[in-house]
């Protein structure tokens, strides 16, 4: 299998040129580089979105090692709160006056639909595979399981500034400030709070992006 195997839906392809073109013409036109972030945040999104679309291009076919296929379901859950993250970006929205606030608008939206879109399809494709596996029933659990925790990932990271990289370079660190919040609840009421909405808002998504996919 190769990379030009993989197929990028034209609504992914159209939204991330989008996203790209708006950004650069933030920098041309107003001579600000602060939302350039938001490019690798893109950037991040879509490496789940390739993950889980090799392994389900490699399902199909066959040819996948139980150990490639542990590994890469591994990498894919770590990096999939990445997708729905840039919508959190919007809290950034009218901090900088030197840009009109419309055109920031249609950047961070952008950026958030396109990051979102493949997360989605990201999802899609993970529960293509467990299909294959489980009953479905078992694999809605895991899909709610698996959305639940990617919530809980994008409050990792937009309040306490933790990446996905962090499990492998700072684990230690990660572990310990999870079990702190566990120990901890009263102390972070914003996290139950949070991790629902984005697990409400995600699930939601996800549940729609499917019916419309079937239609």
């Amino acid at each position: 299998m190769k990379i030009r195997d993989i197929k990028i839906p034209k609504q992914i392809t159209s939204l991330l040129i989008l996203a790209v073109v708006l950004n650069i013409l933030r920098v041309l036109f107003f001579s600000n580089t602060a939302f350039l972030y938001i490019l690798w945040n893109i950037f991040l999104a879509f490496i789940p979105f390739i993950i889980s679309s090799i392994l389900v291009l490699r399902t199909n076919k066959n040819n996948i090692s139980k150990i490639f296929f542990v590994a890469g379901l591994i990498l894919w859950f770590l990096f999939l709160p990445n997708a729905p993250y840039v919508i959190t970006d919007f809290i950034h929205l009218g901090r900088i006056h030197a840009v009109p606030i419309m055109f920031d608008i249609f950047v961070l939206f952008t950026s958030a639909w396109v990051s979102l879109l493949m997360g989605l399809y990201s999802l899609v494709n993970i529960e293509k595979i467990f299909l294959l596996r489980f009953t479905k029933k078992v694999t809605n659990i895991v899909m709610v399981l698996i959305i639940l925790f990617a919530s809980f990932g994008m409050y990792l990271g937009r309040y306490l500034r933790f990446n996905s990289w962090d499990f492998f370079v700072s684990h230690n660190y990660l572990i310990t400030s999870i079990m702190k919040i566990v120990k901890e609840p009263n102390s972070n009421e914003n996290m139950y709070a949070y991790t629902s909405l984005f697990f409400i808002f995600i699930y939601i998504s996800f549940i729609s992006f499917k019916s419309t996919k079937t239609k």
